[in-house]
C-alpha cells in the first residue's frame, strides 16, 4: 500500500505518459525499420546470388558431364540422384533456397537456380549460403542488439525527462495548494529553468508576491481601521455613560459595546491571519481541552436557557496553539447560543474538535458563505451577531492547516468542527 500510494502519481502524470508514448513510438519505428532493412537486405542478397548463378550457367558447357566443384554444383536437371531430396523438389519449382536441416558439403543452406548453359541445354546451378547466412545473422544480431539498446536508452531518457517534468509540475501544484490554504509565503523557487515550465513557475512566484503584498496591505488596513476607531468609540462610550439614565442611553451603550466587539474581533482575525510559523504551538490533548471549555461555558449556556453535553471519543493529541483553539470553540459556542436550538454538544473525537446544536441549521448550499467575514444569512439577521464568529474560526483552522468542516447535525441543526486529520 505504501509503495502504491508513493508512486500513484506516476499513473496520473500526463508528462510521463507523453514521454513514454513518444519513446515507445520511436522504439517501434526503429524496430520496424530494422526488420524492413533486414528483409530487403536478404532479398537483395538472394537476387545478387541468382545473378551470379545465371552468369555461371551461361558460361558453362556440360557436354562433357558435370561441372561440380566442392563449393558449386553444376549439372543437368535429371542428374540429381546423389543429392539430398530437397534439391530435387527445389529444382522442380524452378529454383529457390534449399534448407537441408543438416550439413551437406559443410553447408545446410544452398541457393539453387534452373537455367540453360552456353549450348542452350538445361542446367541447374547451386552454391552454398553458409558463409553468407552467417554474415547476415551476424548483421541481424548487431542491428537488433543496437535497436534494443536504443529502445532501452530512449525509454530511459523519456522516463527520466517525464519524471523531471512531473516533479516540476508537482512543485508548481504544491505552491498553488499552499497558497490556496493560506500560506502566502509559498514559492516555487524555480529560477534557473529557461523553458515554458520555468516561465510558468516564475510568473506564479511574481503573482504570489503581489498577492502577498495586497493581502498584507488589506489586513493591515483592516487592523489599522479597527484600532484607530476604537479610541473615538471609547470616548463616545465614556460620554454616554456620563448621561442621565434613560432608555436611549442604554440602547446607545449597547450599540457602542457591539461596535467595540466587532472591532476587537476584526483585530483578532487579522492577528491570527498575519501570524506565521509555530511559535506558541504545543501538544494539546483535545479530550481534556474540551472538558475544560465545557466547565467554563456551562454556566453561560445554562443562563441562556439551554442545555449542554459532551461527546468525547478517542480524542487525539494535536500540535496547536491552545489559546487559539479555546477562542475558536468559544466562538462556536456563542454562535450556537445565538442561532442554535436548546441543546449544545461539545465534541472531541479522534483528531477533530467542534460544536453541534439542534437548531434550524444551515442549508448546505450556504456553508461556503457563512464562513466569510461579515456574512449573515437572512434567518440570522433577527438575532444578535456580527458575522465574524465563523470567520475567526476559519482563520484559526487555516493557521493550523486544519480543515473547517460544516455539516448537518441529525436530525436537525448544525455541526462545525476543526479537523486536524491532514496534519
Amino acid at each position: 500500500m505504501y509503495l502504491g500510494g508513493r508512486f500513484a502519481w506516476l499513473l496520473r502524470s500526463s508528462t510521463l505518459r507523453l514521454a513514454l508514448i513518444l519513446s515507445a513510438l520511436f522504439a517501434a519505428g526503429m524496430a520496424v525499420a530494422v526488420y524492413v532493412a533486414i528483409s530487403i537486405g536478404s532479398g537483395v542478397f538472394e537476387r545478387r546470388v541468382d545473378t551470379t548463378l545465371q552468369a555461371l550457367m551461361r558460361a558453362s558447357d556440360l557436354s562433357g558431364g558435370r561441372g561440380d566443384t566442392f563449393g558449386v554444383i553444376l549439372r543437368a536437371p535429371d542428374d540429381l540422384d546423389d543429392l539430398p531430396r530437397p534439391f530435387e523438389r527445389t529444382a522442380a519449382r524452378g529454383g529457390g533456397t534449399v534448407d537441408l536441416g543438416q550439413d551437406f558439403r559443410q553447408s545446410d543452406t544452398w541457393r539453387l537456380l534452373v537455367g540453360v548453359d552456353e549450348q542452350g541445354a538445361p542446367i541447374i546451378a547451386a552454391v552454398p549460403l553458409e558463409d553468407a547466412e552467417e554474415a547476415l545473422e551476424l548483421l541481424e544480431g548487431v542491428l537488433w542488439s543496437t535497436v534494443a539498446a536504443v529502445i532501452v536508452l530512449t525509454l530511459a531518457v523519456g522516463a527520466v525527462t517525464g519524471v523531471i517534468a512531473q516533479r516540476r509540475l508537482q512543485r508548481i501544484n504544491g505552491t498553488l495548494t499552499a497558497l490556496a490554504t493560506g500560506d502566502l509565503g509559498a514559492r516555487t523557487g524555480m529560477t534557473r529553468a529557461k523553458d515554458d515550465l520555468g516561465d510558468m513557475a516564475r510568473q506564479l512566484d511574481v503573482t504570489a508576491d503581489e498577492l502577498e503584498r495586497l493581502v498584507a496591505q488589506t489586513r493591515h488596513l483592516s487592523a489599522s481601521l479597527a484600532h484607530d476607531l476604537r479610541t473615538p468609540l471609547a470616548r463616545l462610550r465614556s460620554r454616554l455613560e456620563m448621561l442621565p439614565d434613560s432608555e436611549e442611553r442604554g440602547a446607545a451603550l449597547e450599540d457602542a459595546e457591539r461596535m467595540s466587539g466587532i472591532f476587537d474581533t476584526i483585530m483578532r482575525v487579522a492577528r491570527i491571519e498575519a501570524a506565521q510559523g509555530t511559535e506558541g504551538f504545543e501538544n494539546v490533548d483535545l479530550g481534556p481541552l474540551i472538558k475544560d471549555i465545557a466547565e467554563t461555558f456551562e454556566p453561560v449556556i445554562e443562563d441562556a436557557g439551554k442545555t449542554m453535553s459532551l461527546s468525547v471519543a478517542q480524542a487525539a493529541t494535536v500540535f496547536a496553539d491552545r489559546q487559539m483553539l479555546i477562542q475558536a470553540v468559544a466562538n462556536l459556542i456563542q454562535n450556537a447560543i445565538r442561532h442554535g436550538g436548546d441543546h449544545i454538544v461539545l465534541v472531541a473525537q479522534d483528531q477533530a474538535i467542534g460544536v453541534s446544536d439542534n437548531g434550524q441549521g444551515v442549508d448546505p448550499e450556504n456553508f461556503a458563505e457563512v464562513i466569510k467575514p461579515m456574512v449573515r444569512l437572512d434567518a440570522a439577521r433577527q438575532t444578535e451577531g456580527t458575522g465574524l464568529g465563523l470567520a475567526l474560526v476559519r482563520a484559526v483552522a487555516d493557521r493550523h492547516g486544519a480543515q473547517l468542516v460544516l455539516s448537518q447535525h441529525a436530525p436537525e441543526g448544525l455541526s462545525v468542527t476543526l479537523n486536524f486529520t491532514n496534519l
